[in-house]
């Protein structure tokens, strides 16, 4: 192999393989100054999302609310509660309206009715300690021997059809479920094009899931240990990590790192995040909304 496709090839290993990110090398895009909007609606914000209609905040105090605000003054234009959600963290509404929830600490994805909050379906979420399809795999193995043993009746198979007639899809748990895969769940969210963007904190992975299949269609490698909040700048989309507190600009069809944005410790803490009209929004636990220039 000459040398020349052996570094080009080398090129996509840290996002799509496993190599460790090298954060040093990666461009910046240089200082941005910090602005507070205003303050969060509720004490805990947790997740951001952009839409025609406004602001989505996502809460994690007790209550859970997630709060429709204008851009502009952060005024409220509605509110509902995700009833059932365990320190959420990460929204998005997709090109269907259906708005999709991080329950992070019981490793749940909830899909809602964003006008009224109404929960229509639970997941449970990849990367999170359970096992997971991704598009490509090879179909479960069947023993070709008759059982040796008589089958109980009440049993049933794992899988898309569960072996009953009223099995849910792959992927999804009944509405009264209270825990998902086990661990830690996703954080960020966003959607594109039919698939949601999900970073997972546990695995340091961010996960390109189609949600009717329940199925992994890739995986990035991300570069710290704190994945949160997400946001698309054109083909491209921002990850943030709380703890490195920075932001990393990935491409979207290869999942590589292609430069960042550094805070520094007297900015605010980052957690969810959304772009709008040319601004990079973000919030921080203590209340606070933030934004800056792209």
């Amino acid at each position: 192999m000459k040398r020349r496709a052996f570094l080009s090839m080398g090129a996509v290993l840290p996002a799509m393989a496993g190599v460790p990110i090298d954060i040093a090398s990666i461009k910046s895009r240089g200082t941005k100054k910090v602005e507070i909007a205003y303050k969060s609606i509720h004490s805990k914000p947790n997740g951001l999302q952009a839409t025609p209609e406004g602001l989505w905040q996502l809460d994690e105090s007790r209550d859970n609310f997630v709060s429709l605000v204008n851009f502009a003054d952060g005024k409220l234009i509605r509110e509902f509660q995700a009833t059932g959600a365990n320190g959420p963290s990460g929204l998005t509404v997709d090109g269907n309206n259906v708005m999709w929830i991080n329950s992070s600490d019981n490793s749940m994805i909830f899909a809602c009715n964003h006008q009224e909050g109404k929960i229509t379906a639970k997941y449970w979420a990849p990367g999170a300690g359970r096992t997971y399809r991704v598009k490509g795999d090879a179909r479960p193995a069947q023993s070709p021997l008759p059982p040796a043993f008589p089958v109980p009746t009440a049993a049933t198979k794992a899988g898309p059809t569960a072996g009953r007639a009223n099995a849910l899809p792959y992927g999804q748990l009944p509405l009264d479920a209270t825990s998902g895969a086990g661990g830690l769940g996703g954080q960020g969210m966003e959607h594109r094009d039919g698939l949601l963007y999900i970073s997972t904190m546990a695995s340091r992975r961010l996960y390109v899931l189609d949600p009717k299949a329940w199925e992994v269609q890739a995986m990035w490698q991300l570069t710290g240990n704190r994945s949160h909040g997400l946001g698309w700048e054109d083909d491209t989309l921002w990850v943030a990590d709380t703890n490195l507190r920075a932001f990393f600009r990935h491409d979207r069809k290869t999942g590589n790192v292609l430069e960042k944005i550094q805070l520094t410790e007297k900015d605010p803490v980052i957690h969810g995040v959304t772009v709008h009209d040319g601004y990079l929004w973000y919030c921080d636990v203590q209340g606070y909304i933030c934004n800056f220039k792209l």
